[in-house]
């Protein structure tokens, strides 16, 4: 039925809007299409999606592909017209041209979903399977047809689809919603002409999903992935990354609270992330040659530009300054630019930045197996397949430093300008690092066999016990040459500038080898290369330094100097009287970000008055000690630790300050000395005129600390190793302060009673 009353057709519209129905623009009549084109001035897209219903409509027996295909390139053309200048250059994102043009494409695509366009170009991306399936009469019919136009007909479909994605708001998010189209652009990724735009859509729908899709429900997958050519693989991971970890989730979870409260809801798509990793693991080709493609040395890339130099540098530079030439290049002839300027054309320019891009996705997804359920059976698998020596040898090839770092490089942490392929590709490097070293033997593959050696020497000159994870390694999967991926990772980190983005991953790298139980021998192998006099130098020096590296240097000190009295010795020779001042008043300035050396700290200087009573350490001539054994400036420390955090604010980031809070208090119970740090914060809070804010929030926080704790058997695991105190002595000092008993002085209930007595100042 055609409708041609104007109110009718007023009704029709404002009802699609209000209720997002979409109008049938085959019933439509071509003088109201024309009308809302002149209007909207959308270039005829009206009547050419009335066109492609026609044609999606006959497609049994009078499926014209010629005049399909043309109508997909015409609507196709219209949106890329109105992209010439998009956003996506950064350059020129600030141009009025370019926010009038990308606001045209965003009417065109509104207008394209509004007559039902999304739902015709879904339903042409099955017309080759449904033309398959008809009666004898008709697969003729299908047979005669052109091959390469079907491919044609499904790409551009694909490509309009996914420009959809992006510029229209809800349209991923339908499609995500439909299993159907989910499970059908999956099989046609085995279709190599139609692979990268189904890739790209896939990618958008994944992103926008509500929830994991089962891999084990596609049949086709392992066949699927032996028959992916390298590059293929390579991109196909990045469609992989949405299946193995739930990223809806880790965004909702910015604090712990609401990772708590997440996890009420069940643990099911966190089940299905892991299950689908297992899935993929079992394939016995598809580690091996991720492994492949993650150590395949940059420099075997075909064609270099030769503008900066034929080697990898000449790449990172490049990839760069393509972007500012575009504008330049965007209209001129490829060979003539390349011939008369020596500049590689865009088409090459962009294959060696999605050479970058791809091992940027393989590290990524490696990185989902090293923080999942079968993290130890890939750990080994990896070692085996000599993950470490060929990062090792990749290392060599990318640039880490240049004489003139750029403006780029020295930006804070949250600098949109840093996401560069370049940047990309060493922040995923390192990650990859951390996460293979983290509280696992086999990091010593990042060591040589002669820096074993080493490591062991140091062992022995100490009379310290060379741990078996030292003794064991299988030397044969060990890094080669004179230096180890360790060595070369510390050697850029000593040499990179103080607020250069990168130091925060370089020294999660190396924390990442440090982490768990502390290790004299890898302290002092480290020690020995100055990473200790650096870090003393960098937290210390004038630099206003972003509190992302800032923290990182704190952490990666704590790590390299618990209990380890040579490291405490080491620290008073590299700093003056001047310098400490300074030291010191940065950290106590800084808790959040120090804390965790300063629960080294206090961690340290229990173990040396146990063991060494008597030791310089023990008795407060180690600097650092007198942080810890003064005790006005030790509950400064602990007040401003409690008061930096509250329930609604915990974060991964930020709850370790009540770890290290804990970690005082059961060190006080330890030495029957709880009831006067209790005391101590009443002290405060009538000095601050504000009673109970301290010890409400305390509560508050050990509150939230057992129910979040006691759920997670890893990061409980963690806590006894870096602290070398059980979980049971961990989770019993919380009891006693959380005990309801207001007769007891080791309850903070009692505090808060109104009988509580005055405080002690002093142990």
């Amino acid at each position: 039925m055609a409708f041609s009353s104007n109110s009718n057709m007023t009704f029709l519209v404002l009802r699609s809007q209000t209720n997002g129905s979409k109008l049938n623009v085959a019933q439509l009549p071509k003088d109201f299409l024309r009308s809302v084109d002149r209007r909207l001035g959308t270039e005829g897209i009206p009547q050419l999606l009335r066109q492609l219903r026609k044609h999606v409509y006959h497609s049994d027996e009078k499926f014209n592909m010629d005049m399909c295909v043309k109508n997909l390139i015409e609507i196709r053309e219209t949106l890329e017209a109105e992209n010439q200048t998009s956003p996506d250059f950064p350059l020129l994102s600030e141009s009025p041209l370019t926010t009038k043009n990308y606001k045209n494409k965003v009417q065109v695509g509104k207008v394209i979903t509004l007559f039902g366009g999304v739902e015709t170009l879904v339903e042409l991306l099955f017309i080759p399977t449904k033309l398959q399936h008809k009666p004898k009469r008709l697969t003729r019919i299908a047979a005669s047809m052109r091959a390469s136009q079907m491919n044609d007909i499904v790409v551009y479909s694909l490509e309009i689809l996914h420009m959809l994605c992006l510029t229209v708001e809800g349209v991923a998010v339908s499609l995500a919603k439909k299993t159907e189209l989910l499970d059908h652009l999956f099989t046609l990724l085995s279709n190599q002409k139609v692979f990268m735009n189904a890739t790209a859509v896939l990618e958008d729908l994944l992103a926008a999903k509500k929830g994991l899709i089962d891999l084990e429900c596609l049949g086709n997958l392992r066949q699927l992935i032996s028959n992916l050519d390298s590059s293929k693989l390579a991109n196909f991971c990045r469609v992989l990354s949405f299946t193995l970890t739930d990223l809806e989730a880790v965004e909702d979870r910015s604090t712990l609270l609401a990772q708590d409260e997440q996890d009420k809801e069940g643990s099911t798509q966190k089940d299905l992330a892991d299950q689908n990793q297992g899935t993929l693991i079992s394939f016995p080709e598809f580690l091996p040659r991720l492994v492949k493609l993650a150590c395949k040395s940059l420099t075997e890339s075909p064609v270099w530009p030769t503008i900066f130099g034929n080697n990898s540098e000449g790449l990172m530079e490049w990839l760069g300054f393509q972007t500012i030439l575009e504008d330049v290049l965007i209209n001129m002839d490829d060979s003539t630019a390349a011939e008369e300027t020596s500049i590689p054309s865009i088409t090459t320019s962009l294959k060696l930045m999605h050479e970058v891009m791809h091992k940027v996705e393989v590290f990524y997804v490696l990185c989902l197996f090293l923080t999942g359920k079968h993290k130890p059976a890939v750990q080994e698998r990896l070692s085996e397949l000599h993950l470490i020596p060929g990062m090792s040898d990749l290392f060599d090839h990318i640039v880490w430093l240049r004489n003139t770092p750029t403006r780029r490089e020295l930006l804070d942490m949250d600098g949109e300008q840093d996401c560069t392929p370049e940047n990309a590709l060493k922040i995923q490097f390192l990650r990859l690092v951390h996460s293979f070293c983290d509280r696992h033997e086999n990091k010593h593959l990042l060591m040589t066999a002669a820096e074993l050696d080493e490591l062991e020497d140091l062992y022995r000159q100490n009379d310290v016990e060379i741990p078996s994870g030292v003794q064991n390694i299988n030397r044969k999967l060990c890094c080669q040459g004179d230096r180890g991926l360790l060595s070369k990772i510390l050697e850029v980190l000593i040499k990179t500038p103080p607020t250069a983005a990168i130091r925060f991953w370089l020294s999660r790298a190396i924390e990442g080898f440090l982490r768990g139980r502390a290790s004299f021998g890898n302290q002092l192998f480290l020690i020995k290369r100055g990473l200790l006099k650096h870090l003393v130098e960098h937290i210390g020096s004038s630099e206003m330094k972003p509190k992302e590296i800032l923290q990182s240097s704190f952490d990666l000190l704590g790590e390299l100097m618990k209990f380890n009295p040579i490291a405490f010795k080491i620290f008073n020779s590299v700093i003056d009287d001047k310098q400490f001042e300074k030291f010191t008043h940065i950290l106590t300035s800084n808790v959040v970000d120090s804390n965790m050396l300063i629960r080294c700290l206090i961690l340290s200087q229990e173990r040396f008055m146990e063991e060494m009573p008597f030791g310089d350490c023990a008795t407060g001539l180690c600097r650092l000690g007198t942080l810890i054994t003064d005790w006005d400036q030790r509950m400064y420390l602990l007040n401003k630790l409690i008061n930096s955090i509250t329930v609604n604010t915990l974060t991964q980031e930020n709850v370790s300050c009540l770890n290290t809070t804990l970690v005082f208090l059961m060190i006080a119970f330890k030495q029957g000395h709880l009831p006067a740090y209790l005391k101590a914060f009443v002290r405060e809070e009538r000095l601050q005129k504000n009673p109970g804010f301290i010890l409400k929030n305390l509560r508050r926080l050990l509150e939230f600390w057992k129910t979040h704790y006691l759920k997670r058997g890893k990061d409980c695991s963690a806590l006894e190793q870096s602290s070398c105190i059980s979980f049971d002595q961990w989770k019993k000092v919380v009891d006693i302060l959380l005990q309801d008993n207001i007769e007891s002085t080791s309850s903070v209930l009692y505090y808060l009673s109104p009988h509580a007595s005055p405080p002690a100042r002093h142990c």
